[in-house]
Protein backbone atom coordinates (compact mmCIF):
# COMPACT_ATOMS: atom_id res chain seq x y z
CA UNK A 1 0.00 0.00 0.00
CA UNK A 2 3.13 2.42 0.85
CA UNK A 3 4.08 1.90 -2.83
CA UNK A 4 1.15 3.00 -4.23
CA UNK A 5 0.47 5.95 -2.03
CA UNK A 6 4.44 6.84 -2.92
CA UNK A 7 4.00 5.94 -7.11
CA UNK A 8 0.78 8.07 -6.85
CA UNK A 9 2.59 11.06 -4.91
CA UNK A 10 5.58 10.92 -7.38
CA UNK A 11 3.46 11.10 -10.33
CA UNK A 12 1.47 14.41 -9.25
CA UNK A 13 4.96 15.63 -8.49
CA UNK A 14 6.04 14.95 -12.05
CA UNK A 15 3.15 16.37 -13.32
CA UNK A 16 3.10 19.44 -11.21
CA UNK A 17 6.76 19.77 -11.92
CA UNK A 18 6.18 19.87 -16.00
CA UNK A 19 3.93 22.91 -16.09
CA UNK A 20 5.15 26.26 -15.32
CA UNK A 21 3.61 28.29 -12.19
CA UNK A 22 2.10 31.31 -13.79
CA UNK A 23 2.43 34.45 -11.63
CA UNK A 24 1.32 38.31 -11.99
CA UNK A 25 3.57 40.76 -14.03
CA UNK A 26 2.85 44.45 -14.62
CA UNK A 27 3.89 46.81 -17.38
CA UNK A 28 4.23 49.68 -14.88
CA UNK A 29 4.34 52.30 -18.01
CA UNK A 30 0.47 51.49 -18.66
CA UNK A 31 -0.29 49.52 -15.69
CA UNK A 32 -1.28 46.77 -17.29
CA UNK A 33 -0.98 43.23 -15.73
CA UNK A 34 -0.98 39.46 -16.96
CA UNK A 35 0.22 36.64 -15.93
CA UNK A 36 3.47 35.16 -17.06
CA UNK A 37 5.83 31.88 -15.81
CA UNK A 38 7.22 32.61 -12.58
CA UNK A 39 11.09 33.62 -12.91
CA UNK A 40 10.32 34.36 -16.80
CA UNK A 41 13.36 37.70 -17.33
CA UNK A 42 12.24 41.03 -18.44
CA UNK A 43 14.30 41.40 -21.29
CA UNK A 44 12.90 45.36 -22.05
CA UNK A 45 10.43 47.50 -20.37
CA UNK A 46 9.91 50.95 -22.14
CA UNK A 47 7.30 53.14 -23.24
CA UNK A 48 6.65 51.43 -26.63
CA UNK A 49 7.76 47.80 -25.64
CA UNK A 50 7.34 45.37 -22.85
CA UNK A 51 9.69 42.05 -23.25
CA UNK A 52 9.43 38.74 -21.42
CA UNK A 53 11.57 35.43 -21.82
CA UNK A 54 12.60 31.95 -21.00
CA UNK A 55 13.69 28.82 -22.38
CA UNK A 56 9.89 28.10 -22.82
CA UNK A 57 8.12 31.34 -23.46
CA UNK A 58 9.02 34.61 -25.73
CA UNK A 59 6.45 37.46 -25.18
CA UNK A 60 6.19 40.82 -26.47
CA UNK A 61 4.07 43.72 -25.37
CA UNK A 62 3.46 46.54 -27.16
CA UNK A 63 1.49 49.39 -27.42
CA UNK A 64 -0.44 50.78 -30.75
CA UNK A 65 -1.46 53.94 -31.55
CA UNK A 66 -4.90 53.65 -30.69
CA UNK A 67 -6.32 56.78 -31.71
CA UNK A 68 -9.27 56.31 -34.82
CA UNK A 69 -8.87 52.30 -34.35
CA UNK A 70 -11.62 50.66 -34.05
CA UNK A 71 -12.99 47.40 -32.17
CA UNK A 72 -13.75 46.48 -35.88
CA UNK A 73 -10.06 47.03 -37.10
CA UNK A 74 -8.60 45.23 -34.76
CA UNK A 75 -8.58 41.86 -37.00
CA UNK A 76 -6.89 43.68 -39.78
CA UNK A 77 -3.99 44.82 -37.56
CA UNK A 78 -3.44 42.07 -36.25
CA UNK A 79 -3.38 40.40 -39.40
CA UNK A 80 -0.96 42.75 -40.91
CA UNK A 81 1.25 42.29 -38.05
CA UNK A 82 1.21 38.18 -38.26
CA UNK A 83 1.98 38.91 -42.11
CA UNK A 84 4.12 40.84 -41.49
CA UNK A 85 6.36 38.84 -38.81
CA UNK A 86 5.84 35.81 -41.40
CA UNK A 87 3.54 33.90 -39.15
CA UNK A 88 2.82 30.43 -41.44
CA UNK A 89 0.13 28.37 -40.87
CA UNK A 90 -2.72 30.82 -39.07
CA UNK A 91 -5.91 29.89 -37.63
CA UNK A 92 -8.89 32.07 -38.24
CA UNK A 93 -8.62 35.07 -36.34
CA UNK A 94 -11.31 34.74 -33.16
CA UNK A 95 -12.70 37.05 -31.30
CA UNK A 96 -12.95 37.24 -27.46
CA UNK A 97 -13.62 39.51 -24.50
CA UNK A 98 -12.27 40.01 -21.23
CA UNK A 99 -13.69 42.10 -18.09
CA UNK A 100 -11.91 45.04 -19.25
CA UNK A 101 -10.52 44.32 -22.90
CA UNK A 102 -12.13 43.66 -26.46
CA UNK A 103 -9.88 41.36 -28.14
CA UNK A 104 -8.68 39.22 -31.29
CA UNK A 105 -6.43 36.39 -31.50
CA UNK A 106 -4.57 33.72 -34.41
CA UNK A 107 -2.63 31.35 -33.73
CA UNK A 108 0.13 29.67 -36.21
CA UNK A 109 3.82 29.31 -36.76
CA UNK A 110 6.69 31.89 -36.18
CA UNK A 111 9.56 30.23 -37.58
CA UNK A 112 10.11 26.58 -35.92
CA UNK A 113 7.93 27.56 -32.77
CA UNK A 114 4.58 27.97 -32.09
CA UNK A 115 2.79 31.30 -31.56
CA UNK A 116 -0.07 33.02 -30.26
CA UNK A 117 -0.99 36.74 -31.75
CA UNK A 118 -3.57 39.07 -30.55
CA UNK A 119 -4.56 42.56 -30.17
CA UNK A 120 -6.63 43.93 -27.26
CA UNK A 121 -8.70 47.31 -26.66
CA UNK A 122 -9.53 48.48 -23.48
CA UNK A 123 -13.33 48.79 -23.06
CA UNK A 124 -12.84 52.05 -21.19
CA UNK A 125 -10.37 54.21 -22.47
CA UNK A 126 -9.56 52.60 -26.06
CA UNK A 127 -6.14 52.14 -25.31
CA UNK A 128 -4.58 49.49 -28.08
CA UNK A 129 -2.08 46.79 -27.32
CA UNK A 130 -0.68 43.86 -29.93
CA UNK A 131 0.35 41.21 -27.76
CA UNK A 132 2.92 37.87 -29.01
CA UNK A 133 3.48 34.61 -27.12
CA UNK A 134 6.17 32.62 -29.09
CA UNK A 135 5.99 29.48 -27.08
CA UNK A 136 7.50 25.80 -26.96
CA UNK A 137 5.73 22.66 -28.06
CA UNK A 138 2.82 21.23 -25.92
CA UNK A 139 2.61 24.77 -23.97
CA UNK A 140 -0.53 26.06 -25.79
CA UNK A 141 -2.91 26.22 -22.67
CA UNK A 142 -0.08 28.00 -20.98
CA UNK A 143 0.09 30.00 -23.81
CA UNK A 144 -4.21 31.10 -23.85
CA UNK A 145 -3.98 31.09 -19.86
CA UNK A 146 -1.51 34.24 -20.36
CA UNK A 147 -3.27 35.69 -22.80
CA UNK A 148 -6.97 35.51 -20.92
CA UNK A 149 -5.33 37.17 -17.85
CA UNK A 150 -4.39 40.65 -19.21
CA UNK A 151 -6.24 43.26 -16.72
CA UNK A 152 -5.36 46.73 -16.24
CA UNK A 153 -4.81 48.35 -12.86
CA UNK A 154 -7.77 50.81 -12.26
Amino acid sequence: MKKILFLAFLCLACLSAGAQALSPVTWTAYGLTFNAPRGILVEEDTEETFLLNNKTFYITIQSLESEGITKEELNGVLKEYANDDGVKKQTAIQAFELPQFYGVSLNGVCESDHCCYACLMTKAAGSAFYVSIVYAEGKEAEAEAILKSFKMEE
